[in-house]
C-alpha cells in the first residue's frame, strides 16, 4: 500500500512539473491595432523562449493605460508617448511604420494632395474632383489618428478644426469593411493593414499622396513622410521581460515577419 502512494506521488508530481514546463509564463500585450497583428504572430517564437502571449486590443491610450495599472505586462503603442506619460513608463521602439490615404478601389481618381485631405476632413469641401466624399476618421485615443492630425495640422490648437460629421470608426478592420461598402469612402490607415486587406482581396486601394506612393522604398529614401513608430511600453519593474522580449523580436525570422508584412524593424 504504502509503494502504491509513493508512486501515485511520483507521478503526479511528474505530471504537474511537465505540464508547468508546457504551460510557460503568461504575457499579456494590449493596446494598438496596428502592433496587435505582429505580435499575435510572433507568438510561436515567444513560447520557444517559455512565454504564452495573449494579445488585447483597445488602441494606444489603452496600451498606455493598462500597461501603467498593471493590467498588462506590456503595452503596444502606434504613437509617442505624451510627455506626462513618459513620466511613467519606459518605451521600446519595435518597427516603423507609416499611414496611407485609402479609397475604394472603383473611386475615380488615384492621388490627394495635403491640402485636399485638410479641406475634406474639415469640413470645407465634401469633394474631390467633383466626387462626392464621405470622409472617415479614427476615434479619439487611437494611435493612427495621433499621428495623422498632426502630420496634416488638424485640430482646435492648429486652428484647423475637424468636422462634425466625420464618419468615426475604431479598429483597423472596421475602417476597412466601412470602406470597402462605400464607393465614395476616404480613410487613412497603417500601410501594414491596408496592404494585408488588398491582399485578401478587399476593395480598397492606396492613395499616393502629393503624388508620392507610400511604398516601403519611399518610406526608406526619405520621400514619404507620414511615417511613425511602433512602440512597446512597460513600467521599470518589468525591464527583465522586455529584454526577453527585445531578443525574440530581433531574432531574423521576426525581422522577416515584420518585413514581409509590410513594415521596417528597428530591432
Amino acid at each position: 500500500m504504502r509503494k502504491l502512494v509513493v508512486l501515485f506521488l511520483t507521478l503526479t508530481l511528474a505530471l504537474f512539473t511537465a505540464f508547468s514546463a508546457n504551460a510557460g509564463e503568461k504575457v499579456v500585450f494590449a493596446g494598438s491595432t496596428t502592433v496587435l497583428p505582429f505580435m499575435e504572430k510572433m507568438a510561436p517564437f515567444f513560447k520557444e523562449q517559455g512565454m504564452d502571449i495573449e494579445v488585447q486590443a483597445g488602441g494606444s491610450s489603452v496600451g498606455y493605460k493598462t500597461a501603467y495599472t498593471g493590467m498588462a505586462d506590456i503595452g503596444m503603442m502606434s504613437r509617442e508617448m505624451k510627455p506626462a506619460e513618459a513620466k511613467n513608463l519606459k518605451k521600446l521602439v519595435i518597427a516603423r511604420d507609416w499611414l496611407v490615404m485609402i479609397a475604394h478601389k472603383d473611386a475615380p481618381f488615384d492621388n490627394i494632395t495635403t491640402q485636399e485631405v485638410i479641406d475634406i476632413y474639415t469640413g470645407k469641401t465634401k469633394q474631390l474632383h467633383g466626387f462626392k466624399i464621405n470622409a472617415i476618421a479614427k476615434e479619439n485615443g487611437r494611435g493612427t489618428k495621433k499621428v495623422f492630425d498632426h502630420y496634416f495640422h488638424l485640430g482646435k490648437k492648429h486652428h484647423h478644426p475637424l468636422a462634425k460629421d466625420l464618419i468615426i470608426i475604431g479598429p483597423n478592420g472596421q475602417s476597412i469593411t466601412t470602406l470597402a461598402h462605400d464607393p465614395h469612402g476616404l480613410a487613412y490607415l497603417s500601410y501594414s493593414a491596408v496592404e494585408a486587406a488588398i491582399k485578401q482581396g478587399e476593395p480598397v486601394k492606396m492613395l499616393t499622396l502629393d503624388g508620392v506612393a507610400g511604398t516601403p522604398e519611399n518610406v526608406l529614401n526619405g520621400k514619404y513622410k507620414l511615417q511613425r513608430t511602433l512602440n512597446l511600453v512597460y513600467r521599470e519593474d518589468k525591464a527583465d521581460l522586455i529584454k526577453r522580449i527585445k531578443a525574440v523580436l530581433a531574432t531574423e525570422q521576426a525581422r522577416k515577419i515584420f518585413k514581409a508584412n509590410g513594415i521596417e524593424p528597428s530591432l
